[in-house]
């Protein structure tokens, strides 16, 4: 339930910045994250984008930025940042298994693009997005 809450806080955000700019629509949001094991980045976009369905942020592109966690190899004792899933990482000096000792558990906009009235999306043509 922390991701969804998180996540909600992060949609109400977005719609009120949008909402006090008199913006009509949001077309991108960049969220900074944490890699402290509450989020993997699938969860994160499916929580943002069924927060965001039927309202202006529908369809906004998503781009995440993580803060790696600071993790302990239990054999060797080598201490590295990471931001791989916390159950997933193993030391890059000896392979073993590492425990995340140090994170920031941060789920926060970093900046919004919006687009007011008037103003029409740029939309390359099909032809020329593969030149």
């Amino acid at each position: 339930m922390h991701e969804v809450a998180a996540m909600q806080a992060v949609v109400t955000t977005v719609l009120e910045t949008m909402q006090r700019t008199g913006a009509v629509r949001v077309t991108g949001v960049r969220l900074i994250l944490g890699a402290s094991g509450h989020f993997t980045e699938e969860a994160a976009r499916q929580h943002f984008q069924i927060l965001t369905r039927d309202t202006p942020a529908e369809d906004a592109k998503l781009t995440i930025s993580w803060i790696p966690a600071t993790f302990q190899c239990f054999a060797c004792l080598h201490r590295f940042e990471s931001c791989g899933q916390a159950d997933l990482t193993t030391c890059p000096q000896c392979g073993e298994s590492a425990l995340a000792v140090a994170h920031q558990d941060i789920c926060a906009v970093d900046a919004i693009d919006v687009m007011f009235a008037g103003e029409q999306e740029s939309v390359a043509p099909a032809d020329q997005e593969n030149r």
